[in-house]
């Protein structure tokens, strides 16, 4: 693999020791795909430092402690409490002081402490051909196929890399791999960003880690659409780049999106029993039981969170129901100076930040530090609006779930009876 000369003096440590042990693990993880040389990213997405995992905050206050700096402009991903307001989700004080020495190292490091999904809500916003890393695979699909920017589904590297301002050059930052390798012919009509989501899911498993390309969209897609739908493609397959031709960069047919070979004459179909087959299999208490409605997973857009308040203005959340909306603190910041939280917390919601059902203490699949005090409620199930959360809430918390539209959801929350998503006549 070869290296630059700056490259070469991280390497051997003249740049310090916490670079030469980024530039370490990036050049044996280029040499593990046969790399043959690195680029310079222009923006990093990196790990929070996860306070329900055993030493993983420490791990990043050593790396801040020795000298770390992000490289390049840097924001941080979702984490396991909100900070501020950890008492609305029952979050114990011991599990929320731990996460915030992990704001301090990434403060020390020079990252924004956004703790979110989706960060290009919060101004992170790479542009075409912009080569970046991202240890969030929602981060990924989103910047790869509807922002053009270069970047692979990376776990810890991306904090190397953010601190090296380099990355091996392999997978999606290469043209040959930016290419579709499945059509996919819509053949139904969206009517919601759920819908976006259950498509996604739908499709996921059925191409794998493969490069869907999408015709039949009856309208553009909106960037929540483009997000739901990316964020469930890479929860059922290992997606991580979707060619939409007309808002996928720099693709305008479906042609160029096969880069020239032939287009599939094979397309995978999605129709609506296909939808509608992703709402049954995450439907899964007949009784409709459940004991948290929640949307914003993604985390929620502004443009999402003034629907959010549209649907409930003057509305109240039926006694005894609990209903979440998860957001970064960038939006609710937003949302905040705009009028809309007031609104949302008149009705008896709980705006959250900074984590979400499936990142915070209800999961189940970790075992903290028992000095922690962390014991997860016994929740039979959950109301939501994104495939993705369903997934994870099934796989993390181990409970049941129930799929359904956001403005039925939040029908729900405001009426305590569980309304499933409309079906098509």
């Amino acid at each position: 693999m070869r290296l630059t000369a700056a490259e070469e003096r991280m390497l051997d440590g003249g740049d310090g020791p916490a670079k030469q042990k980024a530039m370490s693990g990036l050049v044996q993880l280029g040499r593990a795909f046969d790399a043959p040389r690195m680029v310079e990213i222009g923006y990093a997405h990196i790990h929070a430092g996860m306070a329900l995992y055993l030493h993983d905050v420490e791990l990043m206050e050593d790396l801040a402690t020795m000298g770390a700096r992000m490289a390049v402009p840097s924001s941080v991903n979702i984490a396991n409490a909100d900070t501020v307001n950890w008492r609305a989700t029952g979050a114990p004080e011991s599990l929320a002081r731990l996460q915030q020495r992990a704001a301090g190292a990434q403060h020390q490091m020079g990252a924004a402490c956004t703790f979110t999904c989706t960060p290009y809500w919060a101004g992170h916003w790479p542009t075409w051909n912009t080569h970046m890393t991202s240890i969030e695979s929602t981060v990924t699909i989103f910047c790869n196929s509807v922002l053009g920017a270069r970047s692979n589904r990376d776990g810890f590297f991306a904090v190397y890399a953010g601190i090296t301002g380099r990355y091996p050059l392999f997978g999606y930052h290469l043209d040959e791999n930016r290419r579709g390798t499945h059509l996919v012919r819509v053949d139904t009509p969206l009517r919601s960003v759920t819908d976006y989501s259950a498509l996604g899911f739908h499709v996921g498993r059925i191409v794998g880690e493969g490069v869907p390309v999408f015709e039949g969209f009856t309208e553009r897609p909106s960037l929540d659409a483009l997000d739901a739908l990316g964020a469930a493609l890479a929860t059922s397959g290992g997606v991580a780049l979707f060619i939409v031709p007309g808002v996928t960069p720099p693709y305008a047919t479906t042609a160029q999106a096969f880069a020239g070979g032939r287009v599939p004459e094979q397309a995978v179909d999605a129709k609506r029993a296909d939808l509608d087959a992703v709402y049954d299999y995450f439907c899964t208490r007949d009784d409709g039981v459940f004991d948290i409605v929640h949307v914003g997973c993604p985390h929620a857009s502004f443009e999402e969170m003034k629907d959010y308040a549209r649907l409930i203005d003057g509305k109240r959340v039926a006694d005894g129901m609990e209903f979440w909306i998860t957001t970064s603190r960038a939006v609710r910041r937003m949302a905040e100076e705009a009028g809309i939280i007031r609104t949302l917390e008149a009705s008896g919601a709980k705006v959250i930040s900074d984590t979400c059902p499936i990142s915070c203490h209800f999961a189940r699949t970790v075992s903290p530090d028992p000095k922690l005090g962390v014991v997860p409620p016994p929740l039979r199930s959950i109301v939501v609006d994104s495939a993705k959360q369903a997934k994870y809430v099934r796989d993390m918390i181990r409970c049941d779930t129930l799929l359904t539209g956001t403005a039925e959801a939040i029908e729900t929350a405001m009426t305590g009876r569980f309304v499933r998503n409309g079906r098509a006549a």
